[in-house]
């Protein structure tokens, strides 16, 4: 007897069709499912290829946190986006961070050291006055903090890249909706 068909892998774990047809379900009773491709459409198996990058998305952070020690019983936090930072942290980077509790430990983790220099804040707020009419001192937190949420976003999305081109292989027919070697391939970046 055999189990469920692989959709992918991440590393030794098989993310399976079954896995990736419940999510898609959910989405469909959704609150936001009027706006989802109808069934049989070539959106429709784009949006299940979209799903199978969301959920070997998630299977790398699963992993990243378990290797870190940071699977526990707390609850971890999640990030919320507003569309301009999703668009600018990368679509599906944010949809696990925004879903995937554990994302934030291992962001955290990740992102620990990434600082930015006294020097890029105040060449910022010389550069962009109208927007931080206020003195630099007290201008600076807050520009400070925004900057280096930028860099850490940036960094951490190319980590989660890096780490998921290097552990997951993708099945026929589950490619990434950009793929060209797939018909319905109208996805472009």
């Amino acid at each position: 007897m055999t189990g469920p068909r692989a959709a992918a892998h991440v590393g030794a774990r098989a993310v399976t069709e079954d896995e990736v047809q419940a999510r898609v379900t959910a989405l469909r009773r959704g609150p936001l499912a009027t706006r989802l491709p109808r069934p049989g459409t070539a959106d429709a198996r784009n949006l299940r290829r979209w799903v199978v990058q969301l959920l070997t998305y998630e299977a790398v952070i699963e992993d990243a946190a378990a290797t870190m020690g940071l699977v526990t019983e707390q609850p971890h936090r999640r990030r919320e986006f507003n569309l301009s930072a999703a668009l600018s942290t990368g679509g599906v980077t944010a949809a696990v961070l925004a879903s995937l509790p554990v994302a934030m430990a291992v962001y955290d983790r990740i992102t620990a050291h990434i600082t930015v220099p006294p020097s890029e804040v105040r060449a910022y707020y010389d550069r962009n006055r109208d927007e931080h009419p206020d003195p630099y001192e007290k201008a600076r937190p807050a520009i400070a903090h925004e900057l280096r949420r930028a860099a850490a976003d940036r960094h951490f999305a190319l980590w989660l890249e890096h780490r998921h081109a290097m552990t997951v292989t993708l099945h026929p027919g589950f490619e990434h909706p950009a793929d060209p070697r797939h018909a319905d391939a109208t996805h472009r970046h």
